[in-house]
């Protein structure tokens, strides 16, 4: 599905489109002469900028909800799954950071060539690394801009390095074969932190682009095709 923010588009610009491609369109798009502009909004008390419809064109195109129903339950999976990550993250690190670190060999740990880190700070910087360079990747994807994205590769590479380098003291170094468990410990928190951030940062998202339809004359529409399922019940509820 390919999403579109309606500014000044007439319904007639629609036609010929593939019947599963969406738009953000105006509410009374039934009507031929309608057209939704930023000088539709005035008589609401804020508009919403360009950058915001471009933004939530953006959004809609990568995740692609049907309608606001469908938007509505992802927002709820997407925020119960980054909750069951979150919780799964600090169990994981509590348990093999802490309370079984002996058993895994953490006492053998080598201190790490950054600032001579020891096992316990890297284990906590590595995750720390990878939710800021999520962040900063979907701040970059989402805007366009290109400075959070060379910032969030360069936390990328650190926290890869942090975690790789028990495997780089074995292979080159006089080090125990329990490093191994080392960098899976910091392999799994890594991935797990960044699926998590991920899912809630999408979670934030669409809340933001429902509550933008919700506050404005603006709403998900097939483009050239049939409507949407809640605007069909209602054409025929009205007929």
């Amino acid at each position: 599905m390919v999403y579109d923010v309606w500014r000044g588009r007439s319904p007639r610009m629609a036609e010929g489109a593939s019947s599963d491609s969406m738009a953000l369109v105006p509410l009374d798009a039934d009507e031929e002469a309608a057209i939704l502009s930023l000088e539709d909004f005035e008589s609401y008390s804020s508009t919403p900028s360009p950058d915001s419809l471009e933004l939530a064109e953006s959004i809609l195109q990568r995740l692609k909800p049907a309608d606001r129903h469908e938007m509505g339950q992802l927002v709820f999976q997407k925020a119960v799954a980054s909750g069951v990550l979150l919780m799964a993250v600090a169990l994981f690190w509590w348990l093999t950071v802490t309370v079984f670190a002996g058993e895994l060999g953490s006492s053998d740990a080598v201190d790490s060539l950054i600032f001579s880190l020891n096992f316990k700070t890297v284990a906590a910087l590595v995750p720390i690394l990878v939710f800021f360079a999520t962040v900063l990747m979907k701040m970059s994807r989402e805007r366009s801009q290109p400075w959070p994205g060379l910032l969030a590769g360069a936390m990328l590479i650190l926290a890869l390095f942090l975690s790789i380098e028990p495997i780089g003291h074995l292979t080159f170094g006089d080090a125990p074969v329990v490093l191994l468990l080392h960098s899976a410990r910091l392999l799994v928190l890594g991935v797990m932190v960044h699926y998590c951030a991920s899912m809630f940062l999408d979670a934030l998202l669409l809340r933001w682009v429902r509550d933008l339809l919700s506050s404005f004359p603006v709403d998900i529409s097939p483009l050239g095709g049939a409507p949407a399922e809640g605007q069909a019940e209602e054409e025929a509820s009205s007929a």
